[in-house]
């Protein structure tokens, strides 16, 4: 107790700091979440009376994570209602939240990871994919985790505290469909990491603890193999395969979808508007650049690596959605603000009434971009017809 208090009185700024994010998180994901559409879809009734538990996770363990949560929140609540059924989506996208703000402040800086925080939080599509009862949400918690979990990995492969949480996290995601390519890829890139971890932890019986949390997720998913169509679906295959020509088509979308308009679903979006706002659209694609010329680079080629494998699978119709490759939107965008400081800060390096006006200007620009989401979603969306048609189910 003497430790933490000596903790929280030498990082009080740091720590108000994060309890009043954890604020602003909570309440965008918890505001009128039952109320705000007027009821649920037919997508949402069905996730509101699957099976729950071990009998309902032993025979369909895909999207385990959620499964877990779900479980857990209608077991004790058996009367639940619109709000306790979105509720462990709600959960996900707070987590989906925290490791997006993290991953940006290891590799930018405390300022980039706030603008650029308060930019996915308020992001109309981290919104819909965290306050809907659909398994989308996984994906958008599992990239900015699974690249958290990278980036730890190669700074501090010697905690305990990494190698632990490096396990389970994939372990988890192992049970998401489509994920496992990323684990793998994650594991190889970061093969140098991992061998050294292993040697560094020698002992008898931390290697067989590591290798017990290792293989602990296997058994289920093996018994699950034995079902019709469980292996394509677990590589992130589609179940029917299209024409040739249809298939160049769907994976010649998924750019247009991200950048230019986003897909015509009402459940999930508004009409044709595009993903990001205009604001939010030129930080990327600044961002994007960025990388691009820095090719070489560990990141890029992780980036880079990461995109092309969630394009593909995306374009393939399978069970993989859009919400994979929504958060390397904002890291880009991340990145494109970085740039953009650095670059107006090595112009002005001795003026401050200069440098403070280039900060206020993005500030504005971010507050008006987080205003512009806000009203999307919590205005527009809900009272438009075709999203008052989909949601008409009570309970």
């Amino acid at each position: 107790m003497k430790r933490l208090l000596t903790y929280l009185g030498e990082h009080k700024r740091g720590v108000g700091l994060g309890v009043l994010a954890g604020v602003v998180i909570a309440g965008l994901m918890l505001f009128r979440l039952g109320s705000l559409t007027g009821g649920l879809s037919s997508s949402e009734l069905a996730a509101s009376t699957a099976p729950v538990g071990w009998h309902g996770i032993y025979h369909q363990p895909y999207y385990l994570p959620l499964k877990i949560v779900r479980s857990a929140v209608f077991v004790l609540f058996r009367d639940h209602g619109q709000t306790l059924t979105r509720l462990p989506n709600a959960l996900f996208g707070a987590l989906a939240t925290i490791a997006f703000v993290w991953l940006i402040r290891l590799w930018h800086s405390p300022r980039i990871a706030l603008l650029t925080g308060l930019l996915f939080a308020t992001g109309a599509w981290t919104l819909h994919a965290s306050r809907l009862a659909s398994f989308d949400v996984l994906y958008l918690w599992a990239t900015p985790m699974l690249l958290l979990m990278n980036s730890l990995l190669q700074r501090s492969y010697k905690h305990w505290l990494v190698w632990y949480g490096s396990l389970t996290v994939g372990g988890l995601l192992l049970y998401v469909p489509g994920l496992v390519w990323f684990v793998m890829l994650g594991a190889y890139l970061r093969r140098d990491a991992l061998i050294g971890g292993w040697r560094f932890f020698s002992s008898a019986a931390q290697r067989s603890y590591y290798g017990l949390l290792a293989v602990l997720w296997l058994p289920l998913l093996v018994v699950n193999f034995t079902r019709s169509g469980a292996l394509s679906a677990w590589l992130g295959l589609p179940a029917h395969w299209p024409t040739i020509g249809t298939l160049i088509k769907h994976i010649a979308a998924v750019p247009v979808h991200l950048f230019i308009r986003g897909p015509q679903y009402p459940d999930i979006w508004l009409g044709k508007a595009p993903i990001l706002d205009i604001f939010t659209l030129a930080m990327c694609l600044i961002g994007i650049y960025f990388y691009a010329r820095h090719l070489g680079a560990g990141r890029s080629r992780l980036l880079g690596s990461w995109a092309l494998l969630g394009w593909l699978l995306v374009g393939l119709g399978g069970p993989v959605g859009l919400s994979l490759l929504v958060p390397l939107l904002y890291i880009g965008a991340a990145a494109g603000i970085a740039y953009l400081l650095h670059q107006w800060m090595r112009t002005f390096p001795n003026n401050p009434l200069a440098r403070s006006v280039g900060l206020t200007l993005i500030a504005v620009a971010v507050g008006l971009s987080c205003l512009y989401n806000l009203r999307a979603y919590f205005v527009a969306w809900p009272h438009n017809p075709p999203t008052t048609t989909v949601f008409r189910y009570r309970r």
